[in-house]
């Protein structure tokens, strides 16, 4: 498997985990998809693209 997908899937699981224990599913389940896919995809992109304009 891609180190990316579990990645986000532990994320997301652990997001999960604590939307039970605050019963809060959803806002927690969503939030930690959506910081691990920050993350997981646009922080590599946005460094690599920093690197490249500094040269």
């Amino acid at each position: 498997m891609n180190k990316k997908s579990l990645f986000l899937g532990g994320i997301t699981l652990i997001g999960l985990i604590i939307g039970i224990l605050t019963r809060h599913y959803a806002l927690w389940t969503l939030g930690a998809l959506a910081l691990g896919y920050v993350f997981t995809f646009w922080l590599p992109r946005l460094w690599t693209a920093w690197q490249h304009r500094r040269q």
